[in-house]
């Protein structure tokens, strides 16, 4: 990721938080290529959960890449295990939840997910996400609804065409990532600074707590 940060949160569902979040995990949501991976790692450790990423779930469960299930076997059936997969974490506690970009679309998914507890989007800008993913190629490679771009060779059709596949997905799925409770937009910054963001955030939402007396160890309990 690009250094340097100026970033915003928004928690606008916050107050109705409590009454509608039964899970104690996190759950990411949001753009290929928004850093959900890379900040789930980091959050989790923040806060001593246990990570899940569901895209390297479905590798396992297929006992091949993302990029070749969707080769060989198309994205339906990539949908389909990724619904399996979301189904098994139904009991799931104290983890932080990576989903793929496209994972929240069916409404199964997006209502066991939900469940599951706080939804956060990393609403990352759409030129912001392909910078990040052209300074490593084999990324884009990773994700097939983005990889075509790669066919062309001059950097900055590549950048141009990849910022609008990206903002296409994401104007697709818009209207679900707004029903995270939480929205985390994150511009030109760290990893880490992001994981902060998300972590204040949820602090602040009251969906964490930081017990005073067991400072300085940075203890969390799910309220």
């Amino acid at each position: 990721m690009l250094t340097g940060s100026s970033m915003h949160a928004e928690s606008d569902n916050a107050a109705a938080l409590g009454a509608t979040v039964q899970g104690s995990n996190i759950v990411l949501v949001g753009a290929s290529g928004a850093g959900k991976s890379v900040v789930g790692v980091l959050l989790a450790r923040l806060l001593g959960f246990g990570f899940i990423d569901l895209d390297k779930e479905i590798e396992v469960e297929a006992g091949d890449s993302v990029e070749a299930i969707f080769a060989a076997q198309g994205e339906d059936q990539f949908r389909r295990l990724e619904t399996q997969i979301v189904k098994r974490l139904d009991g799931l506690r104290s983890h932080v939840v990576a989903t793929g970009g496209g994972a929240v679309m069916d409404d199964e998914n997006w209502g066991l997910l939900s469940q599951l507890g706080a939804v956060v989007w990393l609403n990352t800008p759409p030129e912001e996400i392909a910078r990040r993913l052209l300074s490593k190629e084999d990324e884009i490679l990773r994700r097939p609804l983005l990889a075509e771009v790669l066919t062309h060779k001059d950097p900055e059709t590549k950048l141009k065409l990849l910022t609008e596949r990206i903002n296409a997905l994401i104007g697709f799925r818009a209207g679900r990532y707004r029903q995270a409770h939480i929205t985390v937009s994150d511009h030109f910054s760290t990893p880490q600074s992001t994981a902060q963001l998300v972590r204040s955030s949820l602090i602040q939402a009251g969906f964490l707590k930081l017990y005073a007396e067991v400072k300085p160890y940075d203890r969390w309990q799910i309220l």
